[in-house]
């Protein structure tokens, strides 16, 4: 492959992979460099009877493309799985431990090396291969071992996906660690976190005042446990965790940007989010419970999640995982169902060090950094040696001067593939809770139902206890780790952490058999007991607020329905537009709006707040909340070099008095604006961005515009205008390359006909000649669903396993 294509792919991987990882946004766009017709020699099916070194299984694929997969034990079982999802999704599963493990330049060249410098210097790898000795001898061991196997059979013996011809590129050996690896991406994506940097520089640009745009929580009265009296969780003594940990005025001063610019691209986007809630029988019309999920996460092709039916004599499960991972992460089994929302809490500290004699000061000696030469292989290039660097906190980075140790319980062998394993195995709410004791990372919050009528709600995960001069501390903070402050008892990074410094499990706040409980990555409970996090982790309340919402009155009007679950999840009332348009529509700014921003501003008059494709409305909404927010906090933050990646939530912006100084425009010294002022302008503002776009409805912004990494039209799936917004229930974002929303939604219903259901945005495989390339994207995309049944197809097997001959 010459030069100038690989470049040319590599920008695109890039823009998939790199700015955005496996949970980011959608693909940008290039024309892939060769035609469609380094396809034509491809199979589209493989082989349809394959030896296997573990027993005999059995694949049916029904019309959607999901495997039903059966088999006689489950090594067997595994073996088929893992040679099913390489022959629908082996190059996704091949970029995502490239990505994670630093070695995407090898594939695609020097455009990817900033990415593999970072993930190389977390040393993703070493996290991984930690936690396979944790539970290779478990009983998951085995299930990722056969899991490896099936992989790798595929990839010698089947079609390679079209890509790796693009790429000139050939698929290595798929290992147990290579699955930890895709887990510890995922992990990351959903719980590691520099929001530290950012406040911390914003604070020490903007002045002391600007900490009040990170209040350590958002005033709203709408946390995920309504009534703290209704948690189940054990106290624990003041010496484990203290009530109103320490103060977070900041330990180290001063200015991150540099290094806040460079790991930006690869933290958790704060917009994510998802919705689950769980339903118990006092208050659905069948007097079963029933169970809801929608993670929302990056809208990719192929998608983030692949479908599974798993069976053998002694399990039977049903849901999504992610590919490259053997078992169902979000699903049910015959008598028992779960599904996640990501906590949002504060689960990674930095350290700053004070340097001296080519080392850094800890616990008053000078130690040496453990330090490796690693080198990046380099496709079409020079490779490049890089040094990693780690102290006694964890993994080092450098930037603009700035030295910081980073701290992350996914950092140390964790155990959350055998919880997973667990989970499949699960019948009941009881055997799910006691899965959930062993899990790490990512802390999720799980809700759970079972056919006997019980619930559960648990936030399950490692949370840190950071304690200075023995205090426990707050973690909004950045430590200055040579002083040992925020010191976490009991933890190893890149060993077997004891975690005896973390909140034990029975003293996470959770709730033993709740009536009706909704999580939207809203703070956990009002007045934890320890530190769980802040106004910069959790999520904005306005999804959380109108599920409870349409809940509560679905269960005070005859119960709750599997359809009322399905009417929930499709809801497009923002409580963020609702919230704001009192601002855009006051007569003050009103009478300062050009003829044509009043015209504007008079749509939201008596509008509902529904963010519908066809509405014009909804798109003023929209583009003002945007202008409103820039007008609001352009003039200080880009004065002082900042973008809007350092603006506060959205709630912290509606809840400003109308004469908060950040109203004020610092340009024109003679003027002091209000609330009022600025929404005028920013009114005045939409008005001059729908001309210059041509938007005429909602729908013409939000879009649907999901391209492969190599954005060849034959390869992307069909663009359409979308309802929903980033705080709506029905959950779809678009804006520059991003795309976001729910990524798989699932409802289960244990009443007698239960009515269960699923879909995913696109299609089960990656191979675009296939009819299930994106075949469930219009009933993703219209809010419908597929049945979630335990029935496999009837027939003959489509591909069958033996024994090895």
């Amino acid at each position: 492959m010459n030069t100038t294509t690989r470049a040319a792919i590599a920008v695109v991987c890039t823009a998939a992979l790199v700015a955005t990882a496996v949970l980011g946004g959608s693909y940008l766009g290039l024309a892939a460099p060769l035609s469609g017709d380094v396809y034509d020699s491809a199979s589209p099916r493989g082989a349809t009877n394959v030896e296997s070194p573990y027993g005999s299984a059995s694949v049916w694929y029904d019309d959607a493309g999901v495997p039903h997969v059966e088999a006689e034990n489950e090594q067997a079982l595994y073996y088929a799985v893992g040679y099913v999802q390489a022959r629908d999704r082996l190059f996704q599963m091949d970029l995502q431990r490239r990505l994670v493990g630093g070695e995407l330049s090898a594939m695609v060249g020097n455009a990817t090396l900033e990415s593999d410098r970072f993930y190389r210097s977390l040393d993703f790898q070493s996290a991984a291969e930690a936690s396979w000795q944790s539970v290779r001898g478990t009983d998951v061991g085995a299930p990722i071992e056969a899991f490896s196997a099936g992989v790798n059979h595929y990839a010698d013996t089947g079609p390679l996906p079209p890509e790796y011809a693009l790429v000139d590129a050939d698929f290595e050996t798929w290992t147990p660690t290579d699955t930890l690896l895709v887990g510890k991406l995922i992990s990351w994506q959903l719980s590691g976190s520099f929001a530290d940097l950012r406040r911390a520089t914003a604070v020490s640009r903007l002045g002391p005042n600007a900490s009040a745009l990170y209040p350590s929580e958002l005033d709203h009265d709408v946390p995920i446990i309504r009534d703290s009296a209704a948690s189940d969780a054990a106290a624990f003594s003041p010496e484990a965790v203290a009530d109103g940990a320490t103060d977070s005025a900041a330990s180290v001063d001063g200015d991150f940007a540099a290094l806040a610019e460079w790991t930006d691209r690869y933290d958790k986007d704060p917009t994510y989010g998802s919705n689950n809630w769980v339903v118990s029988g006092e208050h659905t019309a069948s007097g079963k419970p029933l169970l809801a999920n929608d993670p929302h996460l990056a809208l990719t092709v192929p998608p983030i999640w692949y479908e599974m039916h798993l069976s053998t004599d002694e399990m039977e499960v049903r849901g999504v995982g992610f590919p490259g991972i053997p078992m169902v992460v979000i699903g049910r089994t015959a008598d028992a169902a779960w599904g996640v929302t990501n906590v949002g809490g504060d689960f990674t500290d930095l350290y700053t060090y004070e340097m001296r004699d080519g080392g850094y000061v800890y616990d008053g000696d000078v130690r040496s950094f453990e330090t490796e030469t690693e080198t990046i292989e380099v496709a079409g290039g020079e490779d490049v040696e890089i040094t990693v660097k780690k102290s006694v906190h964890g993994p080092v980075i450098e930037r603009g001067g700035r030295t910081v140790g980073v701290a992350w319980p996914g950092f140390s062998a964790t155990n959350e593939s055998l919880g997973v394993y667990r989970l499949n195995h699960a019948e009941s709410v009881s055997e799910i809770r006691d899965a959930l004791r062993i899990w790490d990372v990512p802390a999720q919050n799980f809700v759970a139902a079972d056919s006997a009528g019980n619930t559960l709600y648990y936030p399950a995960g490692q949370y840190p206890i950071r304690v200075t001069d023995g205090d426990v501390v707050r973690g909004d903070t950045i430590f200055n780790g040579s002083a040992g402050e925020g010191e976490w008892r009991g933890y190893e990074p890149y060993g077997q952490s004891s975690w005896d410094g973390f909140v034990p499990f029975e003293s996470i706040p959770h709730v033993e058999n709740p009536d009706l409980l909704a999580t939207a990555n809203q703070r956990t409970i009002d007045d934890p007991g320890f530190y769980m996090g802040t106004s910069m982790t959790y999520a904005d309340p306005y999804r959380g607020q109108r599920i409870y919402d349409l809940l509560d009155d679905a269960a005070a009007d005859g119960g709750v329905t599997a359809e009322t679950m399905k009417q929930v999840q499709r809801d497009v009332r923002s409580e963020a537009a609702t919230g704001f348009r009192p601002y855009a529509t006051s007569p003050d700014a009103v009478s300062q709006m050009s003829p044509a921003a009043q015209e504007l501003a008079a749509t939201l008059n008596g509008w509902d707040g529904g963010m519908r494709a066809d509405s014009r409305a909804a798109l003023v909404s929209r583009i003002w909340i945007d202008e409103f927010r820039n007008a609001t906090f352009e003039d200080e933050f880009e004065a002082q070099g900042l973008d809007e990646s350092y603006y506060p939530r959205l709630y912290v912006l509606q809840r400003l008095d109308a004469d908060a100084r950040w109203f004020d425009d610092r340009s024109t010294p003679d003027v002091t604006e209000t609330r009022d002022d600025i929404a005028a302008r920013a009114m005045n503002r939409t008005v001059a961005r729908l001309d210059e776009q041509g938007y005429e409805t909602y729908g013409d912004f939000n879009r649907l515009d999901l391209n492969h990494a190599f954005d060849r039209e034959f390869l992307n799936y069909p663009e359409r205008p979308m309802d929903g917004s980033p705080y709506t229930v029905f959950n779809f974002r678009s804006s520059g390359s991003t795309q976001a929303g729910s990524s798989w939604r699932m409802v289960v219903d244990f009443s007698a006909d239960g009515d269960s259901a699923g879909v995913i945005p696109g299609g089960q495989r990656g191979v675009f000649w296939s009819d299930r390339y994106h075949s469930q994207l219009d009933e993703w995309a219209d809010g419908e669903y597929k049945p979630l049944t335990l029935d496999r197809p009837g027939g003959e097997p489509d591909i069958v396993f033996g024994g090895a001959r």
